[in-house]
């Protein structure tokens, strides 16, 4: 059994609605997806972001209902999704999606 089959980070997935009639996206219905896992990727303390660091996180699992404009809600604090996120397919044992996400 691989590490991505059971990870021990649950998170929420608030997915990027139809459109608004200005133009923005609006928030679809949230999805609870247990058996994450989350590395940290890259720390900057001290960014003017207005947080004192600016910690981005690798959310990994066989199938992640994120996307570009989605929030995600993990230990009580709402990040964003960065970019797009990856759809790495190969063999039943290492095909896997990968999210960046970082501190709203």
């Amino acid at each position: 059994m691989s590490l991505l089959d059971r990870g021990p980070e649950t998170i929420t997935v608030y997915p990027a609605g139809p459109m608004a009639d200005d133009g923005s996206p609006t928030e679809g219905e949230p999805v609870i997806v247990e058996g994450c896992r989350i590395q940290p990727q890259t720390s900057t303390a001290g960014d003017s972001d207005g947080y004192q660091d600016a910690t981005t996180y690798r959310v990994m699992r066989r199938s992640l209902p994120a996307g570009p404009w989605a929030r995600v809600r993990w230990k009580d604090r709402d990040y964003t999704v960065v970019g797009e996120p990856g759809h790495y397919r190969g063999s039943r044992r290492v095909s896997h999606d990968s999210a960046v996400i970082r501190r709203r």
